[in-house]
């Protein structure tokens, strides 16, 4: 799936082959130099318009980027400056007339990139700048500022190309003032570009590089591919779960389930036999037999709740999907019996870690969601199933009891939940090396995963 890093990557070989051929190859026409000049400006337009776009989702509504500029951080300061200096030159209409033409130089593609990469920001967050997706939640204003570093670096790049394509066109025939005119002096521009990459913080530039594509349907060309898409849904679609206003204790259970599947069939594609029953490491498979032993007490909890309503239809028809996909890649009857990974191994072994990586991030979304039905009150349970210490020493339970009742689930309980959705959000440790030798026992109730219904 396409990362913004990915797309920043593109544009970035787009501009070196850009480089490339302005040392080694003349303009045939005063035509062609000023097509590639017209293109070379809708790049530069493509920087002003991701700069702005990185500036928007913490700054929409807080400061315009052309005025009231005091007070501002040196690196907002200096992105607004580098955007308004760059609109000063290429104008502002829009679309840029660049973007009317195709795709024919290494400008114009590097522009469509990096007009994809603020596209693919943008679908991240509302028109109010509010976030849309769990990546979104997480980002800061620091974590925007880190991104325009890499954008200051694009930036000196493409503005050092300036001069040898105004050398370019005037060999190829344009008249001096309008290559002037069209290219002019930007070293302020590249002193811009500089402040970004010296004063954004670096550190926290991963949480941007990791922003990706949220896909409306699942591509289902590639199981693979297939079940990244699922995951990736689940993961929105659960973290949507905490703002929801409704009953969602079902839709927390169906994915209990699939968090049971998801660390049972690695854990056997990394050679655990869970046919076996017995302590195991905390380490490397080991730590994924124990979280899935921990989903399948999770799942078990949840499963004393009164289930009221049906889980929601997307959660249910993606996690059925994902659990026919683990059976697929990893059968939990057939675990691996030697160390090496073929190729095809080492491609399914990727996806099933980005999957428990998935369920991590589910985890922390489906916890709020619980804590935010055990504050509304909105967690209710048979007293039939209610622990008999608790009952004893509460009359009013025993009654519910001997007459068959609901009754609100008791914060002793809803604590217990909660802890075990602290302990199945803490990512296991080491399980991309698969196991050295033998078999590594488990402690998994046989080998066949909680369904998903």
């Amino acid at each position: 799936m396409t990362t913004y890093a990915e797309l920043l990557a593109q544009a970035t070989a787009h501009v070196r082959n850009g480089s490339t051929t302005l040392r080694s190859d003349r303009f045939l026409s005063p035509g062609e130099a000023l097509d590639a000049i017209g293109d070379y400006h809708g790049l530069l337009d493509a920087l002003a318009s991701h700069t702005r776009r990185l500036l928007w989702p913490a700054q929409l509504g807080r400061i315009g980027l052309a005025h009231h500029r005091d007070g501002l951080p040196p690196v907002e300061r200096a992105a607004v400056d580098l955007a308004v200096g760059i609109e000063t030159l290429t104008g502002e209409a829009r679309p840029h007339p660049s973007q009317i033409g195709g795709a024919a130089t290494a400008w114009a593609r590097a522009a469509l990139s990096l007009r994809a990469a603020a596209d693919l920001v943008a679908t991240h967050f509302t028109s109010e700048g509010e976030p849309r997706t769990p990546d979104a939640a997480q980002t800061t204003t620091a974590t925007f500022d880190a991104g325009l570093a890499d954008l200051g670096q694009l930036a000196k790049a493409v503005l050092a190309q300036a001069d040898p394509l105004a050398l370019r066109a005037l060999q190829a025939g344009v008249p001096r003032g309008l290559v002037t005119r069209q290219i002019p002096e930007l070293q302020h521009l590249t002193d811009l570009a500089r402040v970004l990459t010296t004063e954004a913080p670096q550190p926290l530039k991963a949480q941007v590089d990791a922003l990706s594509q949220v896909p409306p349907r699942p591509r289902t060309d590639d199981p693979a591919t297939e079940l990244t898409d699922r995951m990736v849904r689940l993961r929105q679609a659960t973290w949507e779960l905490a703002e929801d206003s409704a009953d969602a204790v079902a839709s927390l259970r169906t994915m209990a389930g699939l968090g049971v599947a998801v660390h049972a069939h690695a854990a056997a594609l990394h050679g655990a036999d869970l046919s076996v029953r017995d302590v195991v490491s905390d380490r490397g498979v080991g730590a994924l037999v124990q979280h899935a032993r921990a989903w399948q007490r999770l799942h078990h909890a949840l499963s004393e709740f009164a289930v009221l309503t049906p889980p929601l239809a997307n959660i249910h028809d993606d996690a059925a999907a994902a659990a026919r996909l683990l059976r697929e890649f990893a059968p939990i009857e057939r675990p691996r019996a030697h160390a090496s990974f073929a190729p095809t191994e080492r491609h399914v072994a990727a996806v099933l870690n980005g999957a428990v990586q998935v369920m991590a991030d589910i985890a922390v979304h489906e916890g709020a969601t619980f804590d935010r039905l055990t504050r509304a009150g909105l967690l209710y349970m048979p007293a039939s199933v209610l622990p008999r210490d608790l009952v004893s020493e509460q009359p009013e339970l025993a009654a519910a009891r001997l007459e068959h009742r609901i009754v609100r689930a008791p914060d002793a309980v809803t604590a217990a939940a909660a802890r075990l959705y602290a302990e199945v959000a803490a990512h296991p440790a080491g399980v991309s090396t698969p196991p050295t030798a033998g078999r590594v026992p488990a402690v998994l109730t046989g080998a066949t995963p909680i369904s998903m219904a």
